[in-house]
């Protein structure tokens, strides 16, 4: 199993330097554009069976689906870090918020932010799903977020779940298996 990670466009929040959570967040129409020519890299890429995303990332996963002419599976499982009362916060305060409770986590995997995860439920919900997801036969396309792109190039760390800003590029597409290290095959040109 192969599976491409890719980092979903930036929505309205994500724009304005807000945090999006678990909320479903519009992309405008230029953001759109920019997405299709994102996706045309991996019109050379074969095999690609089918485009995976969570049920807030439908949108982009719809637009992936149609620009590669897949099919397209969302889920819940699939959701990104639930920032609870920091959605749609400045995405500075958000990430300040996010290193005090993840100083918690070493020791308190439990300790969720209010109203949103903790490393443990994260955990129990993504990373389990992810990690099914390379054991399945075929190659997918996989829309998510740069943070949580972050935490799975980190070996699944939870350090990697906070942006220091140079974890993850948002330009970038990657490939995981299950046997080897991700590795990046094209910037946007």
């Amino acid at each position: 199993m192969i599976v491409y990670i890719i980092p979903a466009p930036m929505n309205k929040l994500d724009v304005k330097q807000r945090v999006s959570g678990w909320r479903s967040v519009p992309l405008d129409r230029n953001t759109k554009q920019e997405w299709r020519g994102a996706l045309k890299q991996l019109t050379a890429e074969r095999g690609i069976e089918r485009v995976i995303a969570s049920d807030l990332d439908s949108e982009a996963a719809n637009v992936a689906g149609d620009e590669l002419r897949i099919p397209v599976k969302t889920d819940y499982i699939y959701r990104r870090f639930n920032f609870g009362r920091f959605h749609a916060r400045n995405a500075a305060v958000a990430d300040g918020a996010l290193r005090a409770v993840e100083k918690n986590w070493k020791s308190n995997p439990d300790v969720p932010i209010r109203e949103g995860d903790s490393l443990t439920s994260y955990r129990k919900r993504f990373v389990r799903a992810f990690e099914e997801l390379l054991d399945k036969h075929g190659t997918a396309l996989f829309v998510t977020d740069p943070r949580t792109i972050a935490f799975i190039r980190g070996g699944l760390d939870s350090l990697s779940i906070i942006p220091n800003g140079s974890l993850v590029a948002r330009n970038k597409i990657y490939r995981v298996t299950n046997n080897s290290s991700e590795q990046i095959l094209h910037a946007k040109s």
